[in-house]
């Protein structure tokens, strides 16, 4: 039922255009949807989005990055379907190790991003080779695709939501109606965990933001509490029906 919402979901992103003319000097996004192999299963080297459907916890980055590493990827993966694996390991950012170091060490290596659903506040891939910086009009992109991004909530049903840096909280307020301070340290300050239905949000900085490690840690640290908590309800619940 998870599959068929998704491929439901990834074909409708297929068919938006919204972003697409978002353009000044090169500011503009590549629909990556359009032609989406379902033999592939992945937006990007990070995640394989149909193996974490069930995940008890979303992470939420700001975008995919440029288009043409996004392409590299499909390509070597289409030669061999069998090497995905290799391919993750091979993705080797910044970024992604320092998120790792956290979920894993934050956890007591009990976690690790495999364990974890991965996307982004906005759908689409960036054109040029920039991953970061002001190519691309974030604001109205993330709240162009807000929509896809509640409806992947919806389908994943995560117990604690992530959101790394901003621009993915700022789409989260939108869709769930709550208000935000206006930079990210005032809203971890005031807000380090937010309670949204039936899920946690927790705001995180960029993994490779210039923030000391413990204090990014701390809020790493709050994910486990809850996840422990399922685990434990969940346990009481099966001796229950025994």
């Amino acid at each position: 039922m998870k599959n068929k919402s998704f491929q439901e979901l990834i074909h409708d992103m297929g068919k938006c255009n919204e972003c697409l003319n978002l353009q000044c000097e090169n500011k503009s996004l590549i629909n990556i949807y359009k032609d989406y192999n379902f033999s592939i299963n992945i937006p990007s080297i990070w995640t394989d989005w149909f193996n974490r459907l069930n995940s008890d916890i979303m992470i939420i980055g700001q975008d995919w990055g440029p288009y043409n590493d996004m392409k590299k990827f499909y390509n070597l993966l289409n030669a061999d379907k069998s090497n995905w694996k290799e391919l993750i390991e091979s993705e080797k950012s910044s970024t992604k190790r320092m998120l790792e170091n956290f979920i894993s060490e934050s956890s007591n290596k009990k976690y690790s991003l495999d364990n974890i659903y991965i996307t982004n506040a906005i759908m689409c891939a960036r054109q040029g080779e920039n991953y970061r910086g002001n190519n691309i009009d974030l604001k109205k992109s993330t709240l162009n695709c807000s929509k896809y991004l509640l409806r992947q909530i919806e389908i994943v049903k995560p117990k604690v939501i992530l959101t790394l840096g901003y621009f993915p909280l700022l789409s989260i307020s939108k869709i769930f109606g709550f208000e935000i301070e206006k930079t990210l340290k005032e809203i971890i300050l005031k807000s380090p965990e937010i309670v949204i239905k039936d899920f946690i949000i927790i705001p995180l900085y960029h993994p490779v933001a210039q923030v000391k490690k413990e204090e990014q840690l701390k809020q790493y640290r709050r994910i486990w509490k809850y996840i422990d908590l399922k685990i434990q309800n969940n346990s009481e619940e099966g001796v229950k029906n025994e």
